[in-house]
């Protein structure tokens, strides 16, 4: 019997080529946008899983190079960080820097914003977002709570004195306050209110605050441990040194910025943070407007507070204020001291070497 040669089949590689993929993801799927280099290939949805993911690319685009990218939103880096375990580059990116047309606001779908995403990524249109350790981002989360817990509890306390207002209750004025006091409370415990109703009301107003004062106490004595770890301390003690700059302020720049050398100079910092001015220039038109509205909302504001602080301890500040205060209001002078503050607080975090009050420069 003779023997038939078998023809050896040619299997397809895409040995050498990239697969960008843009993903618009939800809770429960992905639309997933494929572009082979820069040319757009295909658009498919899929359930929300890396692993199906990178199934579907090994099965019909083997030995490629794949690279993902999706809009920074409620999953955080947590796909990121899934895809990257899986060998796939991803990347995450602000959604404000994605290119949009205006019949792309007229008509949008999960589809249209995958192929958006991976057309911008593919083009390299768009520039990636900091990603930061595991370990700091839950630092960060820390902070963040922290926040929440005091802004719920001003809610509160807002709450309980609006109320007494409604009932016809008027504030002692050795109690009305914009801290309170242990005494205040005291206070409001013992209040005789006739209407039942109202007085259980004031009474689980009352217990919320405590329950919140302790629970704010609690995170900033863990907050605090936090910063004296061996993480964070050296670049803690270094912040702390600025006048005005204290525990909070300190660690959410901390936690927020990460690693500050992915900063190479004071402007790109301050672009993030959004101590600048925006602006509206053409020709020979030069037109600055207010501070930009892209910013770091928490940073900046902090910031600013802290530069209220600075002002009255750094005689260097000091004079600079009052000298502002001849062409300027207050208010425009106090975001130009914050400037100069954040920019001292760069060089020292950069060079590592503590501040130094009364230099003019």
């Amino acid at each position: 019997m003779t023997k038939i040669k078998q023809k050896k089949l040619e299997t397809i590689s895409y040995e050498g080529q990239t697969i960008h993929v843009g993903l618009d993801v939800h809770k429960k799927n992905w639309s997933v946008s494929l572009y082979l280099n820069d040319s757009f290939i295909r658009t498919f949805h899929q359930e929300s899983n890396g692993q199906a993911l990178l199934q579907h690319l090994q099965s019909h685009y083997p030995g490629g190079h794949y690279k993902a990218c999706y809009e920074a939103g409620f999953c955080g880096f947590s796909i990121q960080r899934e895809l990257s375990l899986l060998g796939i580059d991803c990347s995450v990116v602000n959604a404000a820097d994605i290119p949009q047309t205006n019949k792309g606001m007229l008509s949008k779908t999960d589809a249209a914003d995958s192929r958006r995403i991976g057309e911008a990524f593919a083009k390299q249109l768009v520039k990636p977002i900091y990603i930061p350790k595991q370990e700091i981002e839950a630092d960060r989360n820390l902070i963040r709570y922290r926040k929440h817990v005091q802004d719920d509890l001003r809610a509160k306390k807002h709450k309980i004195k609006s109320s007494l207002f409604t009932m016809g209750l008027k504030i002692p004025l050795e109690h009305d306050k914009p801290y309170w006091t242990n005494n205040f409370i005291t206070w409001l415990k013992a209040l005789s209110i006739a209407d039942s109703g109202n007085k259980l009301t004031i009474d689980l107003l009352i217990d919320d605050v405590l329950v919140l004062r302790k629970r704010l106490f609690t995170t900033n004595k863990e907050i605090r441990l936090l910063s004296q770890s061996e993480r964070y301390k050296s670049t803690y003690t270094l912040l702390t040194s600025a006048p005005g700059i204290g525990l909070i302020t300190a660690m959410t720049m901390i936690t927020e910025i990460g690693d500050i050398n992915r900063f190479d100079s004071f402007t790109k910092f301050n672009s993030f943070i959004g101590l600048c001015p925006s602006e509206f220039s053409s020709g020979e038109r030069i037109h600055k407007g207010k501070m930009t509205k892209r910013n770091h909302k928490t940073i900046r504001a902090l910031i600013i507070e802290s530069a209220w602080i600075a002002k009255r301890n750094d005689p260097a500040l000091t004079l600079k204020y009052h000298e502002l205060l001849k062409t300027k209001t207050a208010k425009r002078a106090i975001v130009i001291i914050a400037r100069k503050l954040l920019s001292r607080l760069f060089t020292v975090w950069k060079t590592k070497i503590e501040y130094e009050k009364g230099v003019l420069k």
